[in-house]
């Protein structure tokens, strides 16, 4: 089957102006990425999603581009889409909450573009509602697995004290910070741990602002013991690990790849983007589009795991990982849910500490 041209576009918003990066004189760009508003050499997932999109590009042939919105907000957003459209896109990718938004109006105007919608899904400004149409695949990465594989090497690599951050996302935090613990919570039972042998101090801070008191209150964390700290991915996160910088800690990273934020980070929990983007791509140019749905990705899926490749945890070996994860995919592990944070007393090999 003769594979189409298309295009990609990452989207969400923030303070940079719109770009393209073709010319009159190029050909026009068939994958295009529109960031969330930050650069594409971010270190983060902006980074992630162009590698992989340059990558796919050189060895298909399709001419690659990204745009970056005007703004913060899914106005921004749709501009970006616009954009990218009016340059020849024929599929366009978007990333984060912003992009849901606008993608719920895109899909409706652009019905013959292809929509690929990653961490989030087509809603309404102000609305919770789910909307798909045939043209639209969103793709949501498992938080609670990648939480439980980030619990579950920390407990196997010997640390007894750490500390989890959730930020303003309620379900975000949940899901992230649920499964850490019951990662631990599986290690330390594996290991035949006494009760309460591992001390976690557990908050959901419910914003991603950050302070000094906050950062004070990071430094003091490590300096009463805490080994490693893991986050939900949330804005305060570079206090983290320059808290962690300063004192001597340990951070888990988390979403992407952190080993080249920081040489605090040991190892990252992350979410597979360029192994998922690849596999979707090659879908699409073989007509092969599953719209209309929205799938969950976790290890089963290859879409969570962990950056053992860059780990520098001395333990926790890779003979281990591939255990776990196997023990995951044939269904061993059972994964409640935020329903455990009600019922910690399950966690009995962690003595959980909240904020008041």
């Amino acid at each position: 089957m003769k594979k189409k041209r298309f295009c990609l576009c990452l989207a969400a918003a923030a303070m940079f102006g719109l770009y393209g990066c073709s010319s009159q004189s190029e050909p026009p760009v068939t994958i295009a990425v529109v960031t969330d508003g930050g650069n594409v050499d971010d270190l983060a997932i902006n980074q992630t999603i162009w590698q992989a999109v340059q990558s796919y590009g050189d060895a298909s042939g399709e001419n690659t581009g990204y745009y970056i919105p005007s703004g913060d907000g899914s106005a921004a957003c749709s501009e970006a889409i616009d954009e990218a459209v009016e340059k020849g896109a024929e599929v366009v990718i978007c990333y984060g909450d912003a992009a849901g938004t606008a993608v719920y109006e895109a899909q409706r105007e652009y019905r013959s573009v292809r929509f690929l919608v990653f961490d989030a899904e087509p809603h309404a400004e102000g609305s919770e509602k789910v909307r798909m149409r045939g043209n639209t695949r969103c793709i949501l990465f498992d938080r609670e697995q990648a939480g439980f594989l980030a619990g579950y090497a920390a407990a196997k690599e010997g640390y007894t004290s750490l500390a989890y951050y959730g930020g303003a996302e309620e379900d975000r935090a949940k899901e992230y910070g649920a499964g850490f613990l019951e990662g631990l919570q599986q290690a330390a039972a594996e290991m035949s741990l006494a009760d309460g042998s591992i001390q976690v101090q557990y908050e959901e801070r419910g914003t991603d602002a950050v302070s000094p008191d906050f950062m004070n209150a990071v430094e003091q964390e490590y300096q009463d013991g805490c080994q490693a700290i893991f986050t939900d991915g949330g804005g305060f996160e570079p206090i983290i690990r320059r808290s962690a910088e300063i004192v001597g800690g340990k951070v888990l990273g988390v979403v992407t790849d952190e080993s080249q934020k920081s040489t605090t980070v040991v190892i990252s929990a992350e979410n597979k983007y360029e192994e998922i983007l690849n596999q979707e791509l090659e879908k699409i140019a073989e007509d092969d589009f599953d719209g209309g749905k929205i799938k969950i990705l976790g290890v089963k899926e290859g879409g969570v795991g962990l950056t053992t490749d860059t780990s520098q945890m001395q333990n926790f070996s890779e003979e281990q990982y591939q255990q776990i994860t196997e023990r995951i995919q044939k269904g061993e592990v059972s994964f409640p849910g935020a329903q455990i944070l009600e019922n910690i007393d399950d966690l009995n090999c962690l003595q959980i500490y909240t904020a008041e």
